[in-house]
């Protein structure tokens, strides 16, 4: 039985797509690189800062670093205001804490804005457990994961990931947790999408997440 349940954050708890298009936007332009838009951010969103900009914009490791540090400026002062939460995520947040789940998010964003984002929302008070990006970069999404986990003080078989793309589904297969695919997110879009990953359950609306597990802690018991 599950007893934690993580959150990814961007495309799973909030719609953030305008913040961090704008950050990209940004950080191209400061950088002299050409900018492809929504095609790039699409490939760009729920994936680690230093992996776009070493792996997708192919920049050495010290022009990735100044990248992120342009991001994080411009996502600090403007991008983490221009965020909102999924329709139907405060009501799953109130459900699962009534029914007595450790509730995290497990998150690549920096830790920090995170917090702020959640307050912001008025879903902070929502969580036991935030972990996010350390501020040199090194955390993956199975580390930050392990981090909750060792927070919650829950096991593997009593943790689930909630996520909407292949980072996602990869730091649970990684951490040895379930995971539960969103497909209203910037990533999965359809059961198609889920083939080629180990996934527990899909929720195709926020809605649905609280339906899922609290439906599954009654088969159970």
């Amino acid at each position: 039985m599950y007893k934690c349940v993580l959150f990814d954050m961007d495309g799973t708890l909030v719609n953030s797509y305008e913040g961090i298009f704008n950050s990209y936007q940004y950080t191209m332009g400061k950088m002299g690189n050409n900018f492809e838009g929504h095609e790039f951010v699409r490939n760009a969103i729920g994936a680690p800062l230093l992996f776009v900009f070493e792996k997708l914009c192919e920049m050495d490791k010290e022009k990735a670093l100044q990248a992120v540090d342009y991001y994080r400026s411009y996502y600090a002062k403007k991008g983490k205001y221009q965020v909102k939460a999924y329709d139907g995520i405060k009501e799953t947040l109130e459900k699962l804490k009534k029914s007595g789940y450790i509730i995290g998010t497990a998150t690549l964003k920096n830790e920090t804005f995170a917090k702020e984002i959640l307050e912001e929302l008025e879903l902070l008070s929502y969580f036991d457990i935030v972990c996010g990006m350390d501020k040199d970069n090194r955390l993956t999404k199975a580390a930050i994961i392990r981090l909750c986990m060792k927070h919650a003080n829950t096991s593997h078989n009593e943790t689930i990931l909630v996520g909407d793309s292949e980072f996602d589904a990869i730091g649970a297969k990684e951490a040895g947790i379930d995971f539960l695919a969103v497909t209203y997110g910037f990533g999965f879009k359809d059961q198609k999408s889920l083939k080629d990953y180990n996934v527990a359950m899909v929720a195709e609306n926020a809605y649905d997440i609280a339906k899922l597990l609290c439906e599954k802690e009654t088969v159970k018991n």
